[in-house]
């Protein structure tokens, strides 16, 4: 039972954190439907809070989740997982004959575009390594492992939504388009890349984004290797 008053979820007659008594009422919609996000997210607003912070303000948010500011923010690997689901979802759905969407690739490739999401998760740690190889001189020593970790997660969830931005383009254009379609993918995922090196690691322009650019290198190719090595232990 979830109390009205403070929002914690209880059981017996009175809130174990407030002290209020607890009123059994009819089960409607919204009731079921609270219950749903709660079961999910297991707090109020913050997956859509978060989710809107990490867009509009990605600096503050990392910021003030390092500084230890996280109330009303959803932690980044839930966060993280959430998407990758509903990235797994969308990703499913096929446009019409003869778009992107509906292209057949080499085996490799098809087999990374369906593990999408799970190797977005495995490759988190590796994302990681590269940034520290990358900005090994930029004063990368200033912030530990856990914090990349955390950091490059909420980076991969960047990385998820624009993702999800583009999907909709594979769904109606012309698979003619395909390598111009991913080209255009790979270079925008390379600004919020920078915008993460910028905000972290203050330097000169050309500096950070050659940095960035090194980072990126390194984690696509620990992504490619870690894929072919799960490929080659399952038998693919």
């Amino acid at each position: 039972m979830i109390c009205k008053n403070c929002g914690t979820e209880f059981e017996g007659n009175f809130c174990n954190h407030c002290g209020q008594k607890s009123t059994v009422e009819r089960l409607t919609w919204k009731s079921v439907w609270d219950n749903i996000l709660h079961g999910i997210f297991h707090v109020d607003n913050t997956f859509v809070k978060t989710t809107r912070t990490l867009v509009v303000h990605p600096d503050r948010l990392i910021s003030d989740y390092f500084a230890g500011r996280r109330k009303g923010y959803m932690a980044p690997i839930p966060l993280l997982a959430v998407w990758c689901v509903i990235l797994l979802f969308f990703g499913h759905i096929e446009g019409g004959a003869g778009t992107i969407s509906t292209i057949e690739g080499l085996a490799t490739h098809n087999w990374i575009v369906e593990h999408y999401t799970l190797l977005t998760i495995v490759t988190v740690p590796f994302m990681v390594l590269a940034v520290k190889i990358a900005f090994r001189k930029a004063g990368a020593a200033r912030y530990n492992w856990v914090e990349y970790l955390l950091g490059c997660c909420y980076l991969s969830v960047l990385y998820i939504l624009l993702s999800l931005v583009l999907m909709p383009i594979g769904w109606v254009l012309d698979a003619s388009y395909y390598t111009v379609y991913g080209w255009t993918s790979m270079v925008l995922c390379l600004l919020p890349t920078y915008w993460a090196a910028y905000s972290f690691f203050p330097d000169k322009f050309w500096k950070t984004l050659g940095r960035t650019l090194w980072a990126s290198v390194l984690y696509l190719l620990f992504s490619v290797i870690i894929a072919v090595g799960v490929m080659l232990i399952i038998g693919y």
